[in-house]
């Protein structure tokens, strides 16, 4: 079948006749179709009884003839879902002979009689959704007959022990999409499947494509997507998503690759992170499904749904604004990732929440620009929401003066529902954080920053989480904890907030692989806190003098990083110092 792999005809062949329709002939009958036509105030005009039944028995080669008025949906890509079905169990031979022809404004398309690339053949258990691109909402005439197949042999005629029935059940105008995926709905398995996919083997690995076709002649059918640029507001773009198994995953946008890491649920890429040229779009590895959507890029501030791995390699050029860009945790939604032009940016949303949050002496209080200017915040920051709207409430019973930034950020929360207004308007906590990373940090301080980060918001929206990290500070030997307390004090942490202790000291484990843990808690840190406070010099412990190292830190914390890192990937397939699975 031309919707398959193997296929040797011309993929475009297939998928777009490029024909000449003969007129409609008139008909006794013009009325309503009797099978559903969704879409507000859509019509479905039918002339015959056939089409006004829907259906084509493969003994008498109906042809069914339609007048197709939209609703008030419009799109500026569109495709025309056609839902149906067959009766009977169909042989080889109608299958290899026969084909259901769409034709609709001098163009056709075939109708799969079955999808075995997708482990989905035609039967009573299988009802199929074909969503053919069409270049415009408008009123539309088109036809579905029966053809032989190849042209010029007799149609086949089945004996009457072997009937085979075509039926429409459902008919809808949608935004356009390519792709294919799988569903059950009322115990029967439903197949939504466009043009220009296909499937292809190699070296004992399926991988699918999409590539639908760039040339003029058909360019109405070309799904644009902004490349290379700042974005615009309400500027049209494409969105892939991928329904795959728990396995590593290659997807190829022409020259560009990013590879998604073994974890559960799928993975979501929006048209922003495309190259130039992204046909084809290539998937390797197992699938259930994947497809192309076509959307509208949200208004600045509305959050781009995003792995933080795509954050990471997003370049500034593209952003909305200049100073700053909002990113949604595409697994995790509760949570907004910003990634500021500078620290001077990230200082201006930032500061004045981490000593609010965070900074011994200060929290709790709302402090004036001046008293906090020349003293350093973070070059990261995490906050969840109840913290959050403590602030924003504050600032409001305070009448205090906010920066520009604070009170972007503000309605920025409220509309993304991490915090929201009571009835007599105070601010209050939802759900989910925020976390933010900045352009100013160096590469591998931006991927270490990320990881730090990342994990506080999965620690403020995860109960199972915060019970893990509780129960390994518990456990934590005396020495261990000693240590980190002091060094949290040293960086001015409140150490009497328990949730604070515990959430930094599973951030601080997580943030690099665990490989790396030996040397920075039993090197690193300890010659920093020496360097800067020498009298926490007892709260190290026993220090080798030949390798200038703290043997038990090393070992203590080591232990920490592997509990953590094997707990973080067998629940959401992370590890220590990632937080991304697309890479």
């Amino acid at each position: 079948m031309p919707y398959a792999a193997g296929s040797n005809m011309s993929k475009h062949s297939f998928f777009c006749l490029s024909i000449f329709l003969l007129p409609f002939l008139s008909c006794a009958v013009e009325e309503p179709a009797a099978f559903s036509v969704y879409g507000s105030g859509a019509q479905l005009i039918a002339y015959s009884k056939a089409a006004v039944a829907g259906t084509i028995n493969f003994k008498k080669h109906d042809k069914l003839e339609y007048n197709f008025i939209p609703g008030s949906e419009s799109f500026p890509l569109a495709s025309l879902e056609i839902e149906y079905s067959f009766s009977g169990i169909p042989s080889g031979e109608i299958l290899h002979r026969c084909q259901l022809v769409f034709e609709s404004e001098g163009e056709a398309w075939l109708l799969p009689l079955d999808l075995a690339f997708v482990k989905a053949d035609a039967g009573t258990d299988t009802v199929f959704h074909y969503a053919i691109p069409v270049p415009h909402s408008s009123e539309r005439r088109f036809s579905i007959s029966l053809r032989p197949l190849p042209e010029g042999s007799p149609v086949y005629k089945p004996p009457s022990s072997e009937p085979f029935v075509f039926q429409i059940h459902s008919l809808e105008l949608k935004g356009r999409w390519f792709g294919f995926y799988k569903n059950t709905i009322n115990g029967k398995g439903h197949v939504f499947v466009s043009p220009f996919v296909y499937a292809r083997e190699g070296e004992g690995l399926v991988s699918y494509l999409i590539d639908p076709p760039a040339d003029p002649g058909l360019s109405a059918f070309y799904m644009p997507v902004p490349y290379n640029k700042a974005l615009t507001n309400g500027e049209h773009y494409a969105t892939l998503s991928v329904d795959r198994e728990n396995v590593n995953t290659v997807v190829l946008f022409g020259e560009k690759r990013i590879t998604a890491l073994p974890a559960q649920g799928g993975i979501l890429i929006e048209g922003v992170f495309f190259p130039e040229e992204p046909f084809p779009i290539v998937v390797s590895g197992p699938v259930n499904g994947l497809e192309l959507r076509y959307s509208i890029m949200p208004l600045f501030p509305r959050p781009i749904a995003a792995d933080p791995g795509l954050v990471l390699q997003f370049q500034p050029e593209k952003w909305r604004d200049r100073r700053y860009e909002v990113f949604r945790w595409d697994r995790f939604p509760s949570l907004l990732i910003f990634d500021t032009a500078d620290y001077a940016v990230q200082s201006r949303l930032f500061k004045r929440l981490a000593f609010f949050v965070e900074k011994a002496g200060f929290r709790g209080r709302l402090s004036t620009d001046e008293e906090i200017a020349e003293l350093h915040g973070w070059n990261a920051h995490d906050y969840k929401a109840d913290d959050l709207a403590v602030f924003y409430e504050t600032a409001r019973l305070e009448d205090f003066p906010l920066l520009r930034e604070e009170i972007e950020l503000r309605e920025i929360l409220l509309s993304e529902g991490i915090i929201r207004t009571g009835s007599d308007g105070q601010f209050l906590g939802s759900s989910g954080g925020i976390i933010s990373v900045s352009r100013e940090s160096p590469a591998y301080l931006r991927s270490l920053f990320m990881a730090h980060e990342g994990y506080h918001g999965l620690f403020f929206i995860d109960g199972d989480f915060r019970d893990f990290s509780r129960e390994r500070w518990a456990s934590l030997p005396r020495q261990g904890k000693t240590f980190i307390t002091s060094y949290f004090d040293y960086q001015r942490y409140d150490i009497k907030d328990e949730y604070l202790m515990l959430n930094e000291f599973m951030a601080h484990i997580l943030q690099q692989p665990a490989s790396r843990a030996p040397v920075y808690f039993g090197e690193t840190l300890p010659r920093r806190v020496e360097a800067a406070s020498p009298w926490r010099r007892p709260a190290l412990g026993e220090k080798d003098e030949a390798t200038n190292s703290y043997p038990r830190l090393a070992s203590v914390f080591l232990t920490e990083a592997q509990a953590f890192t094997a707990y973080v990937n067998r629940r959401w397939g992370l590890s220590g110092g990632r937080v991304w699975l697309v890479q």
